[in-house]
């Protein structure tokens, strides 16, 4: 009987892709973007996914509609229209009109969002958390929930929710978290998605909004209450990015979008297309985020090379992932190569978790292979992966490369080199908080003095995090001399949770170590 219904189902499914039906994952994902330059960068990543799928957008009469041979999932980020027409699932907000209009008129893809699930009002947010959340904000809010709510009910199985929104501004701020606060309440009840943040945090030198110190602190509070995974950008970064590895003398804001956009392609590519390995949000957040309260994530795009230099390098495996790990490809200003200096009390970056989003013909062995060499012992980057968390990157691999047609890679690591973003948000908080300058604005609109600190005190214990994580020993064993178990290093243990962490590692290895057994089987 189930030979049978196997083939029934088989046969169900070869009529549906003769008809044009597109292929189903039934894992959806609801896409809000909020705020100016949420929209801006939203609007790039739905461009790179219709390029991706081949979905046109050019042609007036065949706008939303794929073009060529079906690949991947579109249900992911696609509903279904009539006439075989693909709309994005994507929820637009602002609090001015014409922003949004900017967007809702893109020649591109303007014309494929639907026109009620864009939200907004032209009352201004004042470039004011408090205003956003407090004063503008509800009503949106709830025409938001609504929408939401639509959406859920025309999924099959709702894997998460994702925002694109900027850490600076009243609108990308306090309307985020109020929006936030509001889906967390209702999707809690109906099913447990990933909530996930691509936020464009503050760059250093670079502010144009003097509330920002206090917007950014109420933010990231909102971001370490109701979200599961944080992705970081900033501009600072993100302008180096173009000049130095692309060879931009004066990138563009669009140029920037295009590189976040093409981050949150690739991390998304494994939910999108199959691959060696099955992957989906949630097996992205568990392995990302191995400590609770620590989910802020930085990212890297290889390889960046300018167009006139392409053809002097050879995209290996081995050379986009040195590219990678390099801090010049990271899109937010920190160094997670950090080697650290006891002397002026500088913290060596570690890598707590990893995900490489492999995407072009590679082969599952040849990227394990360097992967594992990046980690192993007496390895140049050794120092950066501590023992207490072994094999700490994951990856996937899919065959359709990205909208280049080049074979790339997006590595996802959560390091503890994110304190840095949060040590200038406390920084600049400070200093404009010594004198109290604009609490009153925020007081009128119902934010107060002791919600202001409260803040600031969250920022400041996600870096206390980190930070902790950072000082911890890099090894919690003696140089092994290959004989009998490994001996527990005094100087690594800390507290009793630690000596029970390295008691359990040393009872699991029997002579060698789980990772030099498998070095030595590959060998054979």
């Amino acid at each position: 009987i189930s030979t049978a219904f196997c083939a029934v189902l088989a046969m169900e499914g070869e009529q549906q892709s003769k008809e044009g039906q597109f292929n189903s994952s039934k894992r959806e994902i609801i896409h809000i973007q909020i705020g100016k330059a949420g929209n801006q960068i939203g609007n790039w990543f739905w461009r790179q996914l219709c390029l991706e799928h081949q979905i046109e957008v050019d042609k007036h009469d065949q706008r939303g509609c794929q073009q060529g041979e079906q690949q991947g999932y579109l249900d992911v980020f696609f509903n279904e229209g009539r006439s075989k027409r693909h709309v994005p699932r994507a929820i637009l907000m602002d609090t001015n009109l014409g922003d949004l209009a900017s967007v809702a008129q893109d020649p591109k893809v303007g014309d494929l969002y639907r026109p009620e699930n864009i939200i907004g009002n032209d009352e201004s947010s004042g470039n004011c958390y408090a205003k956003a959340f407090h004063t503008e904000g509800p009503d949106l809010a709830d025409r938001c929930l609504e929408m939401v709510r639509k959406e859920f009910e025309k999924c099959n199985c709702l894997q998460g929710v994702q925002f694109t929104h900027a850490a600076c501004g009243g609108t990308g701020t306090g309307l985020t978290g109020l929006v936030l606060k509001t889906l967390r309440d209702y999707l809690d009840k109906q099913s447990k998605c990933v909530m996930q943040s691509f936020v464009l945090a503050p760059a250093p030198g670079m502010s144009e909004v003097v509330l920002e110190p206090y917007n950014s602190a109420l933010c990231f509070q909102d971001l370490l209450e109701y979200t599961d995974q944080v992705f970081l950008f900033d501009n600072r970064a993100l302008t180096e990015v173009c000049q130095k590895a692309l060879e931009q003398d004066m990138p563009r804001m669009t140029d920037l979008n295009q590189v976040v956009a093409k981050c949150m392609s690739g991390i998304t590519s494994c939910l999108r297309y199959t691959g060696p390995l099955n992957a989906d949000l949630r097996k992205l957040q568990t392995n990302l985020v191995p400590f609770k309260n620590a989910h802020f994530l930085i990212s890297g795009l290889a390889p960046l090379t300018a167009k006139a230099s392409e053809k002097y390098r050879k995209s290996s495996v081995l050379d986009i992932a040195q590219q990678m790990f390099s801090k010049d490809n990271v899109t937010v200003k920190c160094d997670p190569l950090n080697p650290g200096d006891d002397y002026h009390g500088i913290l060596k970056a570690r890598f707590l978790a990893s995900w490489a989003s492999w995407r072009g013909n590679y082969q599952t062995k040849e990227v394990d292979k360097v992967l594992y060499d990046f980690q192993k012992d007496g390895s140049r980057y050794d120092k950066f992966f501590p023992d207490w968390i072994p094999n700490s990157i994951a990856s996937n691999i899919c065959q359709p490369k990205g909208g280049d047609k080049q074979d790339s890679v997006v590595f996802t690591s959560n390091n503890t080199a994110v304190h840095e973003v949060f040590d200038r948000c406390i920084k600049v908080w400070d200093s404009v908080y010594k004198s109290r300058a604009y609490v009153h604005v925020f007081e009128q609109d119902g934010i107060s003095v002791h919600d202001l600190v409260e803040s600031r005190h969250v920022v400041h214990y996600i870096s206390d995090q980190y930070k902790k994580f950072a000082r911890w020993e890099d090894k919690f064993f003696e140089q092994s001399t290959g004989l009998g178990k490994p001996v527990i290093r005094d100087t690594a243990v800390e507290h009793d949770e630690q000596l029970q962490i390295a008691t359990e590692l040393r009872e699991l290895m029997d002579g060698e170590t789980y990772i030099k057994q498998v070095d030595s089987t590959r060998q054979g």
